[in-house]
């Protein structure tokens, strides 16, 4: 019997990490710079045209061109963390935090 516990314990545990694993094929890179960030949206390793991306703490949105990519200009001066958001055509959406540099020409 305990055998049997075990092997439906296993069983659930490794379904639940598959399952977590399917659909994952959206992804968010973030390259900061110090005036801002470049961030591209990729589906199953292709750039994503037409996602609208947005960081935290601000207004703007920014929608993507057929490269997948979008510029994000820093609004503020300093260091601190942010999460982009991106959403595609199709409504999938994806986030990432990141740090910001601040700009150092101050």
């Amino acid at each position: 019997m305990r055998k049997i516990i075990i092997a439906v314990g296993l069983l659930v545990a490794s379904s639940s990490v598959f399952a977590g694993t399917m659909g994952n094929d959206l992804d968010l890179r973030v390259v900061t710079v110090t005036s801002g960030s470049w961030v591209q949206v990729l589906q199953n390793g292709e750039p994503v045209e037409g996602a609208t991306v947005s960081l935290s703490g601000t207004q703007t949105e920014h929608v993507t061109s057929e490269n997948g990519r979008v510029f994000v200009m820093a609004e503020q001066p300093y260091t601190r963390s942010g999460t982009f958001s991106a959403v595609t055509t199709d409504g999938r959406e994806i986030s990432k935090r990141v740090v910001l540099p601040r700009d150092r020409n101050d």
